[in-house]
């Protein structure tokens, strides 16, 4: 068997509650439930955090662009493709 560690949480009630349905439906104990639920999202979640940094580490060394400028050029885009289809549609 491998080695495993114990740790502890405390959740709401109402977690508990779908925590004990999720088990009882997946025919687990509570314990093999969470490292299911655990496993399954943890790189989901480690990835998103990591995703989050490296915006904000890219934020503060190159900057942002400001939200009128982000505007104006969107809507520049939408003009074009607008054209673009009226043109397409003649």
């Amino acid at each position: 068997m491998k080695k495993s560690v114990t740790i502890t949480a405390r959740v709401t009630p109402a977690l508990d509650r779908k925590l004990t349905t999720f088990a009882k439906l997946a025919k687990r104990s509570k314990s093999q439930a969470i490292q299911i639920v655990l496993s399954e999202h943890i790189d989901y979640e480690i990835g998103f955090v990591e995703a989050v940094l490296e915006g904000i580490r890219s934020a503060e060394e190159e900057g942002t662009i400001p939200h009128e400028e982000v505007m104006r050029q969107l809507k520049a885009k939408s003009a074009k493709f607008r054209r673009a289809l009226r043109k397409n549609a003649a």
